[in-house]
């Protein structure tokens, strides 16, 4: 039996002049996008290479005419990036996990135990999609600044950072909508069998949802890795500060080749991540 390929075109029209022309297009446009989405990151990697003085000059000037290497190991050490990354990804891993922690139970209460008003949760969480972060930016940081009841402030904690993330409604949804697709057969001989929602919630509500797990927990990460204005709010002390907070209070101090250098130092773990992750990165999205 002949293999089939997956494609724009067939394999018949590929041998064709006019194949072979679509196909040469197609390639010109993802190089093109691909050159575009490039660019940047090669951009800031040669700025950290430059004096201040060459990154301002006049001109595309990509590569600079003598590379300083140092710039590197000198934003490393000054911009005390240890420190930031262990900051950065305690907020951002600890984000991600508590997001997907209460994502995954409350789709999985919508998707499965079809509590009263299931409907309405359901219309409530796509009106929130529609509201602006910055609209309940100050109510968040009052609420976290003196939490009711227990009157604990979680100013300078990282916990005033993952009970924020932890809560997604575009997350739960589409965990909801992902374990929608669980066959019902499932659950049902399960019942039958004596296991608990919670024992099915374990044992294979979530072995099966893994890609997607995956990839919003990848998605997440990336996320919380760059968010600015929360940490800003929570992380008062400079020595809790994570990267993108931290990089920005420092450059009016230091010079501008130095701070694109320890940006680019920064890009690097969620690039490494979303590299290595990138077959779940498809199955998750094909899931």
């Amino acid at each position: 039996m002949a293999r089939m390929d997956r494609g724009v075109i067939s394999d018949i029209e590929l041998r064709t002049p006019a194949g072979r022309l679509i196909v040469g297009v197609f390639v010109v446009i993802l190089v093109l996008f691909g050159a575009a989405f490039i660019f940047p990151f090669l951009f800031a990697f040669t700025a950290g290479l430059k004096t201040s003085t060459e990154i301002f000059k006049p001109g595309l000037h990509l590569w600079p005419e003598n590379p300083n290497w140092g710039n590197y190991l000198e934003a490393w050490n000054r911009f005390n990036m240890v420190n930031m990354f262990k900051n950065t990804a305690i907020a951002a891993i600890g984000g991600a996990i508590g997001q997907l922690i209460v994502s995954a139970l409350a789709a999985f209460s919508l998707s499965r135990l079809k509590p009263a008003g299931k409907r309405v949760i359901e219309a409530i969480l796509l009106i929130t999609l529609a509201i602006p972060g910055v609209a309940y930016l100050v109510p968040r940081y009052v609420i976290l600044a003196n939490l009711p009841i227990i009157n604990v402030s979680l100013i300078n904690q990282f916990a005033g950072l993952w009970i924020p993330y932890a809560a997604n409604a575009m997350t739960i949804l589409i965990l909801k909508n992902s374990f929608d697709q669980i066959p019902k057969d499932l659950y049902e001989a399960a019942a039958v069998d004596g296991a608990s929602d919670l024992r099915m919630f374990v044992s294979f509500t979530l072995p099966l949802s893994t890609p997607i797990l995956i990839i919003l927990g990848l998605l997440g990460f990336i996320g919380f890795w760059g968010d600015y204005l929360l940490p800003l709010l929570i992380l008062r002390d400079p020595a809790l500060q994570t990267i993108s907070v931290r990089l920005i209070s420092l450059t009016r101090i230091f010079g501008a080749n130095l701070h694109l250098a320890a940006s680019f130092i920064a890009m690097l773990p969620p690039a490494i991540a979303a590299i290595f992750l990138q077959r779940y990165i498809r199955g998750g999205i094909s899931f």
